[in-house]
């Protein structure tokens, strides 16, 4: 019996560090409900909903005002707030990124009629909350981007403070910390992303398609929560699907035959053979699927 409370208190051990480490993976957004004159309005309902998937979530400003939408995954939401004797209120396209917390401030009109008050959402967020400097590559750009070998762990290199290698303000580049939807993707051996590396210590290579990948994050002087390393964070979130199908067919080529000669190559030297065909496909939809063929 004893045996089995130990090995039960260890399961739950494992599961909770499982959940610490996921925290900074979805978004945030938080603010305050307040009248023209800027004084805070409690018991407001406010609304988060994602057109995109359907998903809904409901909460009620406190006392003080305050509201806040927490977990959310990556997409672009309506916010919207309704209290009695003001006009409805909704804004639209607010931008939620990982690891980010988006502040809204929420200002209601009295109420003169049955209207709904519209707002462009880009106009009036902001990231007040948090201290943390965090680089999101939205998902045309990740899906946009030239990569070579459409490998995803490029995109760190497009963050600020970000060397050559891959050194984040100065680090190792061993320091960074590497997660895909929250989830720990440290190699155990040289502590670089596990996906997307050629395999070692007996760990098979693995290649996840740029057409699985949403946003792409990269955060420097992080919060605690998002720990291990002393380096930047970094985070790739892979596609949820929506309620629409949607779907991608590509390929891309590279050949020595249509390479430009290296300037520093001695005269009458042959050109390196290269011969790269990556091609696939992906299918996104309530139920996504996404597959890749390379050779």
């Amino acid at each position: 019996m004893q045996f089995r409370q130990s090995v039960l208190a260890v399961l739950a051990l494992a599961l909770a560090s499982v959940s610490g480490f996921s925290q900074t993976f979805r978004g945030s957004v938080a603010g305050t409900v307040v009248d023209p004159t800027g004084a805070v309005i409690a018991n407001a309902t406010l609304q988060a909903t994602n057109p995109a998937t359907g998903l809904k979530r409901e909460t009620v400003s406190t006392d003080a005002g305050e509201f806040s939408f927490l977990d959310l995954p990556p997409g672009s939401y309506q916010i919207s707030a309704n209290v009695a004797g003001f006009k409805p209120i909704r804004f639209d396209n607010v931008s939620i990124e990982v690891g980010k917390v988006t502040t809204l401030t929420v200002k209601l009109s009295i109420a003169s009629g049955a209207e709904t008050v519209e707002v462009a959402a880009q106009a009036v967020t902001i990231d007040s909350e948090s201290s943390t400097i965090n680089q999101v590559i939205p998902s045309k750009a990740v899906q946009d981007m030239p990569l070579n070998g459409r490998d995803f762990t490029q995109l760190v290199k497009l963050a600020p403070g970000v060397n050559g290698a891959g050194s984040i303000n100065g680090a190792r580049t061993s320091q960074n910390n590497w997660q895909i939807d929250g989830a720990d993707n440290n190699d155990a051996w040289h502590n670089a992303a596990a996906v997307n590396q050629g395999g070692v210590s007996g760990v098979a290579g693995t290649l996840l398609p740029i057409d699985a990948s949403d946003q792409f994050s990269v955060q420097t002087n992080a919060n605690a929560e998002a720990g291990r390393n002393g380096g930047g964070s970094i985070n790739m979130v892979i596609k949820s699907g929506t309620n629409g199908l949607h779907g991608t067919v590509y390929y891309f080529n590279r050949n020595d035959a249509l390479a430009a000669t290296n300037p520093f190559t001695p005269a009458g030297a042959a050109t390196p053979k290269l011969k790269n065909n990556q091609f696939g496909e992906s299918i996104g939809g309530p139920s996504s699927r996404t597959s890749c063929s390379t050779s």
